[in-house]
């Protein structure tokens, strides 16, 4: 047997967490004097311990730990770090990206360049764009739900026969952006129509192209705004993108490209 103390010390983790895993049940000593109330361990839980420490290393809340300590399952514990250096992949590219635009900001500031200045670098064009037939789903969804409703829209255009005449896109139909809880249309530009699709007018567009990750996204938006009133134009209808090259085509955020189009008319 271990005294707590021990315990601790062998597993690098204090008595007063030893105390706290206790009353939650994640592990328990073996023996609690009743004397005393000093606990102790087996040594047979030194490797349940480290096993805990291991799975808090990889940022699994208490809970999680305990249902697979509990369970103790391999093919249960495989799917949950799995699932969890999908996660951690996830943020690591995210970091890499914060990286490269952190140290595009540091070279710019160094050189006496606005922070801001890369905005004035996005070109801004008009085009005169085509009426469009297009596989359509309006509804209020976050910005999660984006992929889910334009995979349904293929999965339907593929069950359909119907063949496509450009690449998909959103047209954002909120006056304001509320990412839980928007309405938005996903749409899919098809040759022909039928009961499910319908006519996405054209007409002239302020337009710009977003490279790179979708959270780039609000600075094109935002040199599209300045461009329109400084030019004399009003936006006559809603917003949408077209998304050029995303996730089906790159696994790489920085490969997208977002062409964006604001309908527009001269003051």
């Amino acid at each position: 047997m271990l005294s707590i103390g021990e315990f601790s010390k062998i597993c690098g983790v204090t008595t007063r967490t030893l105390r706290h895993y206790d009353t939650i049940g994640l592990i328990k000593p073996t023996h609690i004097n009743p004397d005393t109330g000093y606990r102790f361990y087996e040594v047979s839980q030194i490797r349940q311990l480290l096993l805990i420490n291991r799975l808090k290393g990889y940022h699994f809340s208490l809970e999680e730990i305990a249902a697979m300590v509990s369970m103790y399952d391999n093919h249960y514990i495989l799917n949950q770090i799995t699932s969890k250096k999908n996660e951690i992949q996830l943020k690591i590219e995210h970091y890499k990206l914060l990286e490269n635009q952190l140290k595009f900001d540091i070279l710019n500031l160094e050189r006496g360049v606005d922070i801001m200045s890369f905005i004035d670098d996005i070109e801004v064009t008009l085009v005169e764009t085509k009426p469009q037939h297009i596989l359509y789903s309006r509804q209020l969804m976050s910005v999660d739900d984006y992929c889910k409703y334009i995979g349904k829209l293929f999965e339907l255009a593929h069950s359909s026969g119907m063949q496509f005449a450009g690449a998909p896109m959103s047209i954002y139909h909120d006056k304001e952006f509320d990412p839980a809880n928007n309405d938005t249309e996903v749409a899919l530009p098809v040759e022909v129509q039928n009961q499910h699709t319908r006519l996405l007018a054209g007409g002239l567009c302020a337009t710009a192209t977003c490279k790179g990750a979708y959270s780039n996204l609000p600075n094109s938006y935002a040199k599209l705004t300045e461009w329109i009133n400084e030019n004399g134009y009003d936006v006559t209808s809603a917003p949408y993108e077209q998304y050029l090259k995303g996730p089906m085509e790159s696994q790489s955020a920085d490969d997208y490209i977002t062409q964006i189009f604001f309908p527009v008319k001269k003051r």
